[in-house]
């Protein structure tokens, strides 16, 4: 008989290779500097306009082709959703579809991801939801009411500043 080789899993292909000089090119001197700057962080902070998304994105393209960093290393952060599925989508443009499983996000929904990530460390469930601001003060006035003060006296959103106050400088429950 034959002897049958178990299937192997393959590599996946190499990333797509971008040229230093095609990411330089059109940068101005600052530019080139911050996409080419040394490892570690970086934080880029310009105006409106001024060319933020390309060099954060040439950056990328650049530690992944030219350093051969894992694009699974890298953590790039925008305001807003928006931004962070164009930046995905034009890092993609220069490394192919990886891109689109690296962490390009806002800080809040990378913070989320660590946390549902790591819930277990911290005494969380991995699908807990997070509330915005009238979510807690809809919250608080559920507990306002089971506990049967006044409103007027206690004004849900009064009340749930003052509590927010109270965890902002770390007074517990029992203190407070």
């Amino acid at each position: 008989g034959r002897v049958m080789a178990e299937p192997v899993e393959q590599a996946p292909p190499p990333f797509e290779r971008v040229r230093t000089e095609e990411l330089l090119a059109g940068l101005n001197p600052v530019q080139r500097d911050a996409v080419t700057a040394p490892d570690g962080p970086l934080l880029v902070v310009a105006g409106a306009g001024s060319g933020k998304t390309r060099v954060l994105t040439n950056r990328i393209a650049f530690l992944i082709a030219e350093r051969r960093v894992s694009p699974f290393g890298l953590l790039a952060i925008t305001f807003t959703n928006k931004a962070a599925g164009e930046m995905k989508d034009r890092v993609a443009a220069l490394v192919g579809p990886v891109a689109h499983r690296m962490w390009v996000s806002t800080f809040h929904s990378a913070c989320s991801r660590i946390l549902r990530r790591e819930a277990a460390h911290v005494g969380l469930r991995s699908q807990f939801t997070i509330y915005d601001q009238s979510d807690a003060v809809r919250l608080v006035d559920y507990v306002r009411r089971d506990m049967n003060l006044d409103p007027k006296r206690f004004p849900p959103r009064q009340l749930h500043g003052r509590i927010s106050a109270l965890k902002n400088e770390l007074v517990g429950p029992e203190e407070a």
